[in-house]
């Protein structure tokens, strides 16, 4: 049996167990640094950090935003030694059980055999890829726009809403001024 703990700040004992999974499991440009991540968690209501316990273990970590219309998936891994034993899809299950928004999350184009693995594992969960055209902006602005899918398990809100998802996610998510091409901190 899984559960959910929610990590308030850093000083939490399981954020540096989700911190670590989260540097291992995403590369830098699709990732905030500490400082970043502290920021999150210290100013931003609708940000959550979630460190997933199995018997009160740590095996993985969610991070996911709460707005009015729809939750989107930041982050999510489990410990790599643990995958392939339905962890993942007992976790995603949970957190879809107890949001009733639909779901929004990124994921990388299909260009190698672990991005198709991704892509499959949050379709087999009910998820489709959305047809639009969208690019991740950078989380530091440093970075580069880095083409990706969005991914739903509710396709209509969200190929219906698209501009609205993609104009929360710049600004509020990644503090990212598509006008001015900048970042600001008031999202």
């Amino acid at each position: 049996m899984l559960d959910f703990h929610k990590i308030l700040n850093v000083t939490n004992p399981l954020f540096t167990n989700l911190y670590n999974l989260y540097t291992l499991a995403f590369p830098p440009a699709e990732r905030r640094n500490w400082a970043g991540l502290e920021y999150e968690l210290t100013y931003e209501k609708r940000f959550s950090a979630v460190a997933v316990l199995r018997e009160e273990k740590f095996v993985g970590m969610l991070n996911y935003w709460t707005f009015d219309r729809f939750s989107y998936i930041e982050h999510f891994a489990i410990l790599p030694p643990l995958r392939n034993q339905k962890i993942g899809t007992e976790a995603m299950e949970m957190f879809k059980q107890q949001t009733k928004l639909p779901i929004i999350l990124e994921v990388e184009l299909p260009s190698n055999t672990n991005a198709i693995r991704r892509i499959r594992f949050y379709e087999k969960l009910g998820f489709s890829v959305i047809s639009h055209k969208y690019a991740q902006p950078p989380y530091e602005d440093d970075g580069f726009l880095l083409p990706m899918l969005i991914m739903s398990n509710d396709p209509h809100f969200a190929n219906s809403h698209f501009e609205l998802i993609k104009e929360k996610l710049y600004t509020t998510v990644y503090h990212y001024d598509v006008e001015k091409d900048e970042f600001s901190i008031n999202g």
